[in-house]
């Protein structure tokens, strides 16, 4: 088989290109984050292409792509498009609007595929595949569909019936390609390929990628390509054999495809759509060739995605004299202070460069400088008197992160948690500016003793660590946290190395797994009563309550005792109000919710779906944003208590959907009060949830985590998806079928507040 080179790049999304497609024309169909579709048609000199069309109409980023032969009432054809939005839509070929809109899916619709005049959907919503006859013009003969799934089978449906499972693969499987009537093959999270039988026997299994392989495909001259989280796409002979790996410039391959004359189409992560060529006539010229080699060459790699090893172990520049041992065998090359990845090419003959490694482990910090405690060298060792006479060591290392050295000296000094912030902060605040090597100042300022003695519970003491949201102090979960530069992953409670459980050894993080629900708290009794009152002065003089017993109202609710439900008897009726004045009732329902003497009464039998049900109304337009906003609230801190608890866990369908349904959001408020919904959900199904339900969970918070704006919304539902991911194999493997890494990797990018981009790197070592 005759070597792949660039044709051409496509360059017009300005995310990723998440799917593509080739037609019988030899044109080309991309889709993307953009939320957009795209045409691209050769020109005339035979090796680039030039966009023709931009399909446009999706709310989401869209996901699948496919295109439908011409009929009698679409002669051009059809371009088919599914989306995040969980919508499928039919354009014109020659049209950007759509027109036809398919609705059924409740999720992403992740793939497309035309057959039998039928077109096959499948989504993330867990159901089984469904088709939309098109036109009558389907065959009649009997329709075979093979589906995969992130549960690590492939099934066998004939006319819409189960037939046969294929087990094999270990992890979530991302990719089909039919080679024949009798065979077919699979790609996997596992890094494999295998080709089966149709009749269900596996018949080989092939190795050559590093990480997820998320798209296969056929090529017409027997072999069959493939891309994934290696940075490649890989062709393949008719014999299994890997005969060309090809390098790119982004971290993932996401889709592959061939065009009729066996040309290969790739898009990936950095927004472009590549075209290769076994042709010479179609090849790139030699400018272009070199632009492509040198942009894979400049790119860099974390250590991870070649395994971790210590600088000091690696060979310089004699190891590029022997050859590599098979095609697309890697090698990390020690030159200079840099060290360079380089790849072997079986058909050159010789090692490319592919990269920089950035992030590599290169030895320990000298010793020098430091401060001995407790037979460990630290940057400071910081003398914090409690109180008179009881002065304690808090050590702190600045490869650490701040929190992660206070949540270590509040627990090994036993003391009350909310102290941890005021710990961190003094922590941050005397060591500003410092870098590794570089010594600090001597002049501390006790963190407790300071300028005035800490009083817990004085928002005044704790150094801007009150939430203004939620009123408590700042949302710190409990459980161990690692060193932040380091790839060691520490628990901060055993000192071990790694936290353990059964099966495979899972990084803990001191953000997540977050074990206690969030709660709105914050009570300004004078302004809810004056709103309360502006609100019942604009009813007709039926609706309206009495002064005193709005001042009731408030009162009940503004004090830290439980909750008297017989107090807020009067709280039906105010419910009742109409969208644009109800807020301030919600209000006062969002802090009752606070105590379980009320759940108990207020939630008992079908009351708790009752209110439910209001609350998810009152979610969607055209409710007032007050009303969005209080309505997400009461729905959080119904999560305080097992009786709300059991309510949201019966209603999860339909508080989730309407929650996520309402994004992009209107205002900041709202996003963090959506969040924090998502985020109690996962809490209460880490441990108690099934997987579906779990899953449900991880792909909410996944679309909040891509449309929200606001840090503090931002950071809760990272803190949601590890707190999923952590407790559950089951959703790892799932989250592997999403698509969560490059959402979680830019996050990963925000540094202000660090927590954010904290926590996205505590996520992606899950992903």
């Amino acid at each position: 088989m005759a070597t792949y080179k660039l044709r051409c790049n496509l360059l017009g999304h300005s995310k990723d290109v998440r799917a593509v497609a080739g037609t019988p024309e030899g044109h080309i169909l991309t889709a993307s984050r953009d939320n957009t579709a795209r045409l691209w048609a050769p020109m005339e000199n035979g090796i680039n292409y030039e966009q023709k069309q931009v399909y446009t109409g999706h709310s989401g980023y869209v996901t699948s792509v496919c295109v439908v032969p011409g009929n009698a009432n679409h002669p051009e054809g059809l371009v088919v498009t599914g989306s995040r939005d969980s919508t499928i839509l039919a354009y014109s070929v020659s049209g950007g609007q759509p027109v036809y809109t398919l609705a059924g899916h409740s999720d992403t619709v992740s793939s497309l595929e035309w057959k039998n005049g039928l077109l096959i959907s499948g989504s993330w919503d867990h159901n089984d595949p469904f088709d939309i006859r098109a036109g009558g013009d389907a065959d009649q003969n009997p329709v075979s569909v093979l589906t995969a799934s992130a549960d690590k089978l492939i099934k066998l449906w004939v006319e819409g019936k189960e037939c046969k499972t294929f087990s094999g693969h270990k992890d979530c499987v991302r990719g089909l390609a039919v080679l024949n009537n009798e065979r077919f093959f699979s790609c996997s999270n596992d890094a494999s390929v295998i080709l089966w039988a149709i009749s269900g026997e596996s018949l080989a299994t092939y190795y050559g990628h590093t990480n997820f392989i998320y798209s296969i495909c056929v090529l017409g001259n027997g072999g069959f390509v493939t891309g994934g989280e290696d940075r490649t796409l890989r062709v393949w002979g008719s014999e299994g054999n890997c005969i060309q790996t090809i390098h790119v410039p982004a971290q993932s391959v996401w889709a592959v495809a061939s065009l009729p004359n066996s040309d290969i189409i790739c898009g990936s992560s950095d927004g472009t759509c590549r075209v290769f060529t076994s042709a010479a006539e179609r090849q790139a010229d030699p400018s272009d060739q070199k632009e492509f080699e040198e942009s894979v060459a400049k790119s860099t790699m974390a250590v991870g995605d070649l395994g971790g090893v210590k600088k000091s172990e690696l060979p310089g520049r004699e190891a590029l004299f022997a050859p590599g041992k098979r095609d697309g065998h890697t090698i990390m090359v020690r030159e200079g202070e840099k060290v360079n990845c380089y790849s072997w090419s079986v058909a050159s003959q010789q090692w490319t460069p592919v990269g920089e490694v950035v992030g590599g482990a290169g030895g320990s910090q000298g010793t020098s400088g430091k401060v001995l405690y407790e037979g460990k060298e630290y940057d400071f060792v910081f003398d914090v008197e409690l109180d008179e006479g009881n002065r304690l060591k808090l050590p702190y290392n600045l490869s650490e992160d701040p929190y992660f050295a206070a949540q270590r000296f509040i627990h090994k000094h036993e003391l009350p948690q909310e102290f941890l912030d005021q710990v961190a902060t003094f922590i941050i605040n005397n060591t500003k500016g410092m870098t590794l090597g570089v010594e600090g100042s001597s002049e501390m300022t006790d963190p407790f003793t300071g300028g005035s003695r800490y009083v817990p519970g004085n928002a005044s003491g704790s150094g801007g660590g009150s939430d203004p949201f939620t009123g408590g102090n700042r949302y710190v979960p409990e459980a161990a946290r690692p060193s932040t530069g380091s790839s060691a992953m520490v628990d901060p409670f055993t000192g071990a190395s790694s936290y353990s459980t059964q099966g495979p050894v899972i990084p803990t993080s001191h953000f997540f797994p977050q074990r206690i629900p969030l709660r709105f708290e914050a009570c300004n009794a004078s302004g809810m009563a004056a709103k309360l009152i502006e609100s019942n002065d604009k009813l007709s003089p039926e609706a309206q309550l009495s002064k005193e017993v709005l001042e009731g109202l408030v009162g009940a609710v503004s004090g830290t005792a439980d909750t008297n439900p017989q107090l807020l008897a009067p709280l039906e009726k105010a419910l009742q109000w109409p969208a644009e004045h109800v807020w301030p009732a919600l209000d006062v329902l969002r802090l009752a919710l606070r105590s379980e003497p009320m759940q108990k009464v207020w939630l008992a039998d079908d009351r708790g779906d009752a209110l439910v049900s209001l609350l998810v109304t009152l979610i969607h337009p055209p409710s007032p944003t007050t009303a969005q906003l209080l309505a997400l609230r009461c729905l959080a801190n119904m999560a305080a208590h097992e009786p709300g608890r059991c309510v949201l866990a019966r209603a999860m369908a339909q508080v989730v959907s309407g929650t996520v349904g309402i994004s992009p959001y209107p205002n900041k408020n709202i996003e963090i009060a959506a969040a924090t919904v998502l985020l109690n959900y996962s809490v209460t199904l880490s441990t108690l949830g099934n997987i579906e339900d779990q899953c449900q969970i991880l792909s909410g918070a996944s679309v909040v985590a891509i449309s929200a704006k606001d840090p503090e919304a931002q950071f809760r539902t990272l803190v949601a998806l590890g707190t999923l991911l952590f407790q559950s194999d089951k959703c790892r493997s799932f989250a592997g079928s999403l698509d969560l890494k490059p959402v979680v990797q830019s996050l990963s990018n925000i540094t202000n507040p660090s927590k954010v981009g904290e926590c996205a790197g505590h996520v992606l070592r899950l992903l």
